[in-house]
């Protein structure tokens, strides 16, 4: 049977006075590989949105590369991870926190007291209330 897919979705608001709400919410659902089947929402992270542009450059295409490496390679440590992405590990780990703000990302415990970072989702949707 194949493994449901997760997706962190995270909602945001667009005030009448043209800012976005600060405390949208952020969870996870599991998505079924096939269309057809259903979604089934799973506790989630509490998201804190306070800009629609903070969180769009969030998500560049380094930073989505950078989730994608993550997976691929499954880095032990967060100093593994900066040699192969090459990013210095004192800006990589301001990255990894944001992204940890968001649930996107959490950290493993390993050997030692390393943090392995770790993406917690397939896929990432945002849904904006105009």
């Amino acid at each position: 049977m194949a493994k449901p897919k997760k997706t962190l979705l995270v909602e945001m608001v667009l005030l009448d006075d043209g800012s976005w709400e600060s405390s949208a919410a952020g969870r996870m659902v599991e998505t079924a590989r096939t269309p057809s089947a259903a979604n089934d929402d799973v506790p989630g992270a509490e998201a804190e949105v306070s800009t629609l542009d903070t969180f769009s450059r969030l998500l560049s295409q380094r930073n989505l590369e950078l989730l994608r490496l993550i997976k691929a390679k499954e880095p032990q440590s967060v100093a593994e991870l900066a040699r192969l992405s090459g990013r210095p590990k004192a800006s990589l780990m301001l990255t990894l926190r944001r992204f940890h703000h968001y649930g996107i990302v959490l950290f493993d415990c390993v050997d030692g007291g390393r943090k392995a970072p770790r993406v917690m989702c397939d896929r990432l949707r945002v849904d904006i209330a105009i």
